[in-house]
C-alpha cells in the first residue's frame, strides 16, 4: 500500500521561505535539525524575564503620563469665581443705593442729605436674640414705600396728637412737654398735647405677665381710632402700663398702624424699678429710649417700614440692649421718605434736633445733629 510514502512524503516538506512560521511546520521534537520548540521554550522565558524588568518602568510611565494629563485638563471652577467676594461694606453701600434710588431731580446740595457718608453705620449683625433673627425683613426701599401711598399730611389735618394714659412721673421719663417739642423738631409738624386720661376708661383687655399687669396694645389702637382729632394726621398715647400686642409675645414697647394713623408706647420698662432693681438711673437713659420708641411708632404712622440698610432709629427692637444700641437719627434711606412726604429743609430740621439735645443733656446726639448741619449747609 502507498500509505507509508505518501505519509513518509509528508514527513519532509520543508517552508524555508516562511521564516517566523517555521516552529508551526509539525516537525516533531527530536527529529533533527534546529529544534524549533527548544528555542520558542528559551523565547518565552526571556520575555516572561523582560516582561518583569520591565513591568515596573512601564507602570511608572503610566502613573507619570497620567498625572500630566491630569495637569493638562481644566481645573472645576471655584465657585468664588463665579460669586467675586465682595467686601461687606461694598455689599451694604450696594442695597443702600439700590434702596435709595434715583436722586438725580435734586440738586447737588440736596443729594447730599441722602448720601451715605461715615456720619452712619452699617446695620449690627443680628444677634441670637436680636429682632433681624427673629424677623428677617425684606426691607422698604423709596420706591416701594411712595407705591404703597402712605396717607399724606395735608393740611387741615397735618397735626400729631399725643394723649397720656395716667400720671407720667418726670423721674421716669421725660415729660409730655418734652415728647411734644422733640416730635415736633423730629417731624417738622406742630404737635398738641391732650389732656391726661385713666387707662380704666379705655375699658380694653389686660392680663397678668410676671405679676404685672399689661394692656393689649391692639385694643388701645382700636378705641384710639375712634377718637381721632379731626385736625389730627395722627395720635399716639403714652403710658407707664405695660404692653402686649398679642398672646404669642412677652411684651411690647410701643405699637402702630401705618394706614389707620394710630399708636401706643409704654415707658413701663424704661426703669430698673420695673424689674425690682432698686439702684438708680441716670435720666437721660430713660429719656433717650422713650424718644426713640416715640418717633419710631410716629415714623410708622408716616408709612415708614422697618429699615434693614443701616443703623436707624427705624430698625426693628426686639428688647432693651438692642433698643439702647439703636441711634435716636434716621438713615438717609428714612429720611429721604420722611423728606418726601413733609417737605422739610435736612439742615434746618437737625439744627433743631440740636437744640432740643442740647437742653436735654443729651450731648453726643447733639454734638452729631450738629456735624450733620454743618456737613449740610457747608458742603463738607
Amino acid at each position: 500500500m502507498d500509505t507509508p510514502e505518501r505519509g513518509s512524503s509528508f514527513r519532509i516538506v520543508e517552508y524555508p521561505t516562511l521564516g517566523t512560521n517555521r516552529g508551526y511546520c509539525g516537525n516533531p521534537a527530536g527529529s533533527g535539525g534546529d529544534q524549533p520548540g527548544v528555542r520558542t521554550e528559551q523565547q518565552r522565558r526571556r520575555w516572561g524575564r523582560l516582561a518583569l524588568w520591565l513591568f515596573p518602568w512601564v507602570l511608572t510611565a503610566v502613573f507619570a503620563a497620567g498625572m500630566h494629563l491630569s495637569r493638562d485638563e481644566p481645573e472645576p471652577e471655584d465657585p468664588w469665581k463665579i460669586v467675586p467676594m465682595i467686601p461687606q461694606h461694598e455689599l451694604v453701600v450696594r442695597k443702600f443705593d439700590e434702596a435709595m434710588g434715583s436722586l438725580e431731580h435734586l440738586s447737588p446740595k440736596e443729594q447730599r442729605a441722602f448720601e451715605y457718608t461715615n456720619h452712619f453705620a452699617p446695620v449690627p449683625i443680628a444677634r441670637p436674640d436680636d429682632w433681624l433673627s427673629f424677623h428677617p425683613e425684606p426691607g422698604q426701599s423709596v420706591y416701594a414705600y411712595v407705591q404703597s401711598r402712605p396717607n399724606r399730611p395735608d393740611p387741615p389735618n397735618d397735626q400729631i396728637y399725643i394723649l397720656p394714659l395716667g400720671p407720667l412721673p418726670a423721674e421716669r421719663g421725660p415729660t409730655v412737654e418734652e415728647l411734644a417739642q422733640y416730635g415736633q423738631a423730629f417731624f417738622n409738624r406742630e404737635v398738641v398735647v391732650l389732656d391726661t386720661r385713666s387707662v380704666e376708661s379705655l375699658d380694653v383687655p389686660t392680663r397678668e405677665q410676671g405679676g404685672v399687669r399689661q394692656l393689649d396694645a391692639g385694643a388701645v389702637l382700636d378705641v384710639l381710632r375712634t377718637e381721632l382729632p379731626r385736625d389730627a394726621y395722627c395720635l399716639i398715647a403714652v403710658t407707664f402700663e405695660d404692653l402686649y400686642p398679642n398672646e404669642k409675645y412677652n411684651y411690647v414697647f410701643g405699637l402702630a398702624r401705618l394706614h389707620q394713623r394710630v399708636g401706643v408706647f409704654s415707658f413701663a420698662r424704661y426703669h430698673p424699678a420695673f424689674f425690682g432693681e432698686r439702684f438708680g438711673i441716670d435720666r437721660r437713659l430713660v429719656v433717650r429710649r422713650a424718644l426713640k420708641v416715640m418717633s419710631h411708632e410716629i415714623g410708622h404712622m408716616f408709612g415708614l417700614e422697618h429699615c434693614i440698610y443701616l443703623h436707624c432709629n427705624m430698625n426693628g427692637v426686639n428688647h432693651l440692649a438692642e433698643l439702647d444700641r439703636a441711634p435716636m437719627h434716621l438713615c438717609p434711606v428714612c429720611l429721604r421718605k420722611l423728606h418726601l412726604m413733609l417737605g422739610f429743609s435736612p439742615p434746618r430740621r437737625y439744627g433743631a434736633l440740636s437744640e432740643i439735645y442740647e437742653r436735654l443733656g443729651l450731648d453726643s446726639e447733639a454734638d452729631w445733629a450738629v456735624q450733620r448741619q454743618v456737613f449740610l449747609e457747608r458742603g463738607g
